[in-house]
């Protein structure tokens, strides 16, 4: 399973595999991260191929004014037709949309994520046509009198497998996870081991699982410096993995103990960095019975949260910990072990913690 072509703005196509891309593609996923509000203010395709009514191959991705995005293929005799809806007022924040075909089964899904509001929907359609290679470059290359991507667009993935969606594992592999054993790299956790938690106590792992992806937008890497803590090893996480923090800012201005933020609100150029890394990077991750906070190295952080997830079994098997789904063990979250700060919150905490250039305090 390989991720094999990135496209970002204003930068050529990145090869993610050395391997040529196959004349076609029968199978695979097409992610998109997508800036709402530029969205809303340009009306126009967000990708499509150039006309070819000779060829007669059809590839367009367009809000319409129903409020759905629509996407409609054609491959010589073949047609699909795939929309999925936006929910109330997306006006605003980070999309990523998943398109995801399977031509040998006849069956393709397109999911939409509000990375801002954390919804997640899905439509699934019985009809999918295989990708020929040359259309991925055709609808991303600056070609002259080629229609370009939406402005709003960040950037393109193409994989060669069905790339999971919704709630994603956030830790590096090398991550040390706090057991009664003693710290064990997360990647080295299996279901039925015990780890730490700071309200539960010593509770059983009910899944532990990684994801490959592009180390970009909301993928991106995020480094936790162990000098500016003192002690212990860096930590590596995703841009939007859970980070529980304290102190008497975060009283002040939310009126709690501690708050969890995502990883990427506490980038600060010092004690947290962007992480440069290589192009695609593994991450993992820990479901428990409830969401709670563990221990990574001399952070807390937060257990992956499934919210209800549970109540929607077509949609949990697509998710990274689906097989719980599968089996009927998937847990339902309900709450979250802290509460989470919205973008806007985050960003008036990091403002304060600037202007007394105060450190991560986790």
């Amino acid at each position: 399973m390989t991720w094999l072509r990135l496209w970002r703005r204003e930068a050529p196509i990145l090869p993610l595999s050395r391997a040529p891309l196959p004349p076609r593609l029968d199978w695979g996923t097409l992610v998109l991260e997508i800036d709402l509000t530029a969205l809303a203010r340009v009306r126009s395709p967000i990708l499509r191929l150039p006309p070819d009514p000779a060829a007669r191959r059809i590839f367009t991705l367009e809000p319409l004014a129903d409020g759905r995005l629509h996407l409609i293929r054609s491959l010589g005799n073949g047609i699909s037709r795939i929309s999925v809806g936006l929910g109330r007022d997306p006006g605003s924040g980070a999309l990523r949309l998943s398109y995801h075909w399977d031509s040998r089964r006849r069956r393709s899904l397109l999911t939409a994520e509000n990375l801002t509001r954390g919804t997640i929907r899905q439509q699934e359609a019985a009809t999918a046509l295989p990708l020929p290679a040359e259309d991925f470059a055709a609808f991303l290359a600056a070609a002259p009198g080629a229609p370009s991507p939406h402005p709003g667009v960040d950037w393109v993935g193409l994989a060669d497998h069905w790339q999971a969606v919704g709630p994603l594992p956030g830790l590096a592999p090398d991550t040390p996870i706090a057991t009664p054993l003693g710290p064990r790299p997360v990647s080295a956790l299996r279901p039925g081991d015990r780890v730490r938690t700071a309200d539960d106590g010593d509770s059983e792992v009910l899944w532990q699982g990684r994801i490959n992806a592009p180390a970009i937008g909301g993928f991106r890497p995020v480094r936790f410096h162990a000098a500016c803590f003192g002690h212990g090893q860096d930590i590596v996480l995703r841009a939007a993995q859970p980070v529980a923090i304290g102190g008497v800012d975060v009283q002040y201005l939310f009126g709690e103990d501690e708050v969890l933020v995502e990883a990427r609100h506490l980038v600060n150029g010092r004690s947290v960095t962007w992480e440069p890394g290589t192009p695609v990077a593994a991450s993992h991750g820990i479901v428990l019975d409830r969401p709670s906070l563990i221990r990574a190295g001399t952070i807390w952080v937060e257990s992956l949260h499934l919210g209800g997830l549970a109540r929607n079994p077509a949609l949990a098997l697509t998710t990274a910990p689906g097989t719980l789904a599968e089996t009927g063990r998937m847990p339902r979250h309900p709450v979250r072990a802290r509460r989470q700060l919205r973008p806007f919150e985050a960003v008036a905490l990091s403002r304060a913690r600037d202007a007394v250039r105060s450190t991560f305090a986790a």
